[in-house]
């Protein structure tokens, strides 16, 4: 249970009377939170919740809404306009979070927004605020991308997608060795984040698959496909979790942090699981951070892994 959740569950006899929206969950655990009425939001699959989804759906009966403070200032602001877009009268709303991950300079966000701001709690390190949520302007997506141009390709993210409005550099040196030595059939694209990888398979002629654990994510990969004139089948999963059989290729630029520590453990896993995903003579092609130490599981599970492209920073792996 993250300290978080453990803050909140402090004011239980408070919630049991109310009928809560949690937005942005990030802890499975905030679905055993005692409330009247409770609906969790969470854009991760990874995140036991009601509704996995860019931004929340408010019923009409919410009374409490509380935000779970998003790794972002202007993923904030998004999430109070989408849920002020849809309320016909104030509701009171609180905003948790760690005292070190950000949530006195999302303050002024906060208040920007919601009336009569102030601190309701503190403890475990975190610190719970709360006031009053006016209801706002209809909600417009839009409004809060990004996007930035790479070859012929224009791609638009929201505010909380990896590399927002930026090319990161790990997937530039990805995207060099696959134009040198491109893939074709039936390819996935891992961990899609705002599509570019999507983007340049697809025109090149694969079949694609986009997954990400992000629903922020994949509804940017579809907004950059669809504005490039581009299709693919895209996936709000965790990870490869069901996802498809008898591919030719595997890309992908893995996570390798979870909240705001490293953890390799998610791409070790991806690793071991991507042989049950590709066909005889299908390829894992993935980009990772120089210091990260996936040789010896590559090794193991692939029976020709090398190192093809590399520089500084990073280095691309195919295994056969």
């Amino acid at each position: 249970m993250h300290n978080t959740t453990r803050l909140l569950s402090r004011h239980e006899e408070t919630l049991r009377s109310r009928r809560v929206l949690v937005v942005d969950g990030d802890d499975s655990a905030l679905g055993r939170l005692e409330c009247a009425g409770l609906v969790v939001h969470s854009d991760l699959a990874t995140v036991t919740a009601d509704q996995c989804a860019p931004w929340p759906e408010v019923s009409a009966d919410t009374d409490l809404v509380v935000v779970i403070l998003p790794r972002s200032r202007e993923r904030l602001r998004l999430l109070l306009a989408a849920v002020a877009a849809q309320l016909s009268a104030p509701v009171e709303c609180w905003l948790v979070g760690p005292g070190k991950g950000g949530i006195r300079g999302a303050l002024p966000d906060f208040r920007a927004r919601v009336a009569d701001a102030g601190q309701l709690d503190s403890a475990r390190h975190c610190k719970l605020y709360s006031g009053s949520l006016p209801p706002g302007e209809p909600f417009r997506p839009e409004a809060f991308m990004d996007a930035f141009q790479w070859d012929r390709f224009r791609i638009h993210s929201l505010p909380g997608v990896f590399s927002h409005a930026r090319l990161d550099p790990g997937t530039a040196l990805l995207l060099e060795e696959l134009q040198a030595r491109p893939v074709s059939g039936r390819v996935l694209d891992l961990g899609c984040g705002a599509g570019v990888l999507s983007a340049w398979l697809a025109e090149q002629g694969c079949r694609v698959t986009a997954v990400d654990s992000s629903a922020t994510a994949t509804w940017s990969t579809g907004y950059t496909l669809s504005a490039n004139g581009l299709e693919a089948t895209v996936r709000t999963a965790d990870g490869l979790r069901d996802g498809p059989a008898g591919l030719d290729a595997i890309c992908t630029n893995p996570p390798f942090h979870r909240g705001m520590e490293h953890d390799p453990g998610v791409t070790r896993a991806w690793i071991e699981q991507a042989p049950k995903h590709l066909r005889s003579g299908g390829e894992l092609i993935m980009v990772a951070n120089q210091a990260l130490p996936y040789g010896e599981v590559l090794a193991r599970t692939f029976s020709r892994p090398e190192v093809v492209r590399e520089n500084r920073w990073f280095r691309v792996w195919r295994a056969k």
